[in-house]
């Protein structure tokens, strides 16, 4: 029998700091021109979301959901914490060239564009697990608020409960939205050796990350759209799909 590589997920954010004790980075990229080592993250965004998905099992600061997979830094965004769609796309392009098995991308806008939906459903189509933050744009009547990428079809929309599995205040809403993941309050790495709790869907996105990681650790056949239903399908419901999409992941359900 076969031993399966670990499972590869590509955080596309800020960078990772890979100087960090909790963290093992084992490659990617830089598309930020000015910020091309992407083992360097000066906004400390990219390196949060990074513990969330993998922190190691090292008896220090925080334990990630996948601790055995690997992570990949794809730089996107600069230290601002801004990025350009095209910088992104590359992200995905790149995932797509080095068999990345998940992407995250905790990042948003509230337009799209034709080359960053084109290259999410390449991503998608090339078996790639594509999970990206719903936004933190809350609910505003009766408007959907989910930011892009999170909105299109190619990409599994993760919005934000806190710890009483209520949706979070800023978490954005609408029919695209697919699972809730924890999004407040959360502790993870940050860089310099430091850890800090953020808010936001971009700290729910990385649960889910993680999950799927673990969920192809434990069966390696599972295609991505496999994943994805079962991530659905096992999901708690908690109450309306615009704001709670199919509910709270279960991953315990998730992996039998």
């Amino acid at each position: 029998m076969e031993t399966r590589e670990a499972c590869k997920v590509a955080v596309l954010d800020s960078g990772i700091d890979g100087k960090h004790e909790d963290l093992q980075v084992a490659g990617g990229a830089s598309f930020v021109e000015s910020e091309p080592d992407p083992q360097t993250d000066g906004n400390g965004h990219g390196t949060h979301v990074a513990g969330t998905v993998a922190a190691v099992d090292n008896n220090s600061g925080v334990l990630g959901m996948s601790h055995g997979a690997e992570i990949y830094a794809v730089k996107v965004l600069g230290s601002d914490g801004s990025g350009d769609f095209s910088s992104i796309e590359q992200g995905l392009e790149w995932s797509i060239d080095n068999n990345i098995d998940i992407v995250n991308m905790s990042l948003g806008g509230t337009i799209g564009s034709q080359t960053l939906k084109e290259a999410s459903s390449n991503a998608n189509e090339a078996g790639i697990t594509v999970i990206a933050a719903a936004g933190n744009s809350g609910s505003l009547l009766f408007l959907n608020t989910i930011s892009y990428p999170a909105k299109y079809d190619s990409v599994l929309a993760v919005g934000a409960v806190n710890e009483n599995d209520t949706r979070a205040s800023f978490s954005s809403v609408g029919e695209e939205l697919e699972v809730m993941a924890p999004g407040v309050n959360i502790l993870s790495t940050t860089p310099d050796n430091n850890y800090q709790a953020f808010d936001g869907t971009s700290m729910a996105a990385p649960h889910v990350a993680g999950s799927a990681a673990l969920m192809l650790d434990n069966n390696p056949a599972l295609s991505n759209e496999e994943i994805r239903q079962k991530l659905n399908s096992t999901a708690d419901r908690l109450g309306d799909s615009s704001y709670y999409g199919n509910g709270i992941i279960n991953l315990k359900a998730a992996l039998q």
